[in-house]
């Protein structure tokens, strides 16, 4: 039985096997990667001859490469998802695969597979330097992953909004503007209103202890939406600082015990429930080119 891949999956990547600009960046990335593991290991493992090593920095070193490995691939999902489906409206070869008796969902789920396995690849090379804490000590190979699982599901859900803006916007560099605005909107924005409801709240009840007094510990809950919280949950586990990362989503009142207890596994259920409904009006955007 021969193996069927998605026609728009093996296209993208055959482009990205074909481009020397692509080469190029990769090796800027894995250089990047090597000079911040090279840097943060020997910080975290040199010591003099009347001292003892501490292999625990090992730990935080990929905590560190962790987080910036996944800020990378967050911020490079957008710019490939945003213009799967506007190029070809663009181009105007909508209508020829269309002819070509391919079906609308298989053109919107091989723009997503395309730019989640780009952030596969991503992912996996820089696997190698977050390895090196096995050699060291202070990491569980689980946690790789677990860290590995989330990215994925995480690109699908940044990927899912790309295309679908893709999809509405018809216009490549207008919806790699709208991608990156809604992504940084789960980034920065759902932080922001915490934030700013943080500060109103202390200033009326001139600086008193919030968590005591509570009201407002349903706002954090937006944070569910947001990719790098959710990746911060899981890293803050894997470390042992649940308890810290508890108490910052507790900071505006009582949050229910049950998600702050399963607050990773709740966050990706909703980020993939939101990207399925994104995913099925793209499909519904595309059967609309004719009418």
């Amino acid at each position: 039985m021969k193996l069927q891949i998605n026609p728009f999956l093996y296209r993208e990547m055959r482009r990205y096997a074909g481009s020397r600009k692509f080469y190029i960046w990769l090796f800027i990335y894995e250089a990047f990667l090597t000079v911040v593991t090279g840097v943060g290991y020997h910080i975290a493992l040199h010591t003099s001859w009347d001292q003892i090593m501490n292999y625990s920095g090992a730990a935080y070193v990929y905590f560190i490469l962790a987080g910036i490995l996944g800020l990378i691939v967050l911020l490079i999902v957008p710019s490939f998802a945003a213009g799967s489906l506007a190029s070809e409206w663009e181009d105007r070869t909508m209508e020829l695969l269309l002819a070509a008796s391919v079906k609308p969902s298989e053109i919107v789920v091989g723009k997503l597979l395309s730019s989640v396995c780009l952030a596969i690849l991503l992912v996996v090379a820089g696997m190698p330097f977050l390895s090196v804490a096995f050699i060291v000590g202070g990491i569980q190979k689980k946690h790789l992953i677990q860290f590995l699982l989330l990215l994925v599901m995480e690109s699908v859900f940044i990927g899912s909004i790309g295309v679908s803006l893709s999809a509405a916007c018809q216009k490549v560099d207008m919806a790699g503007l709208q991608s990156y605005a809604a992504s940084m909107g789960l980034f920065v924005g759902t932080a922001l209103v915490a934030v700013v409801v943080y500060i109103i709240e202390r200033t009326s009840q001139g600086g008193g202890d919030i968590v005591q007094k509570g009201g407002f510990g349903g706002v954090m809950l937006i944070l569910l939406f947001n990719p790098l919280i959710t990746m911060a949950s899981l890293l803050t586990d894997q470390m042992g600082y649940r308890n810290k990362f508890q108490e910052l989503l507790c900071v505006l009142g009582p949050v229910p015990e049950f998600v702050m207890m399963h607050w990773c596994l709740i966050s990706i259920l909703i980020q993939m429930m939101v990207s399925i409904i994104l995913l099925i009006l793209s499909k519904r955007k595309v059967e609309k080119y004719y009418l």
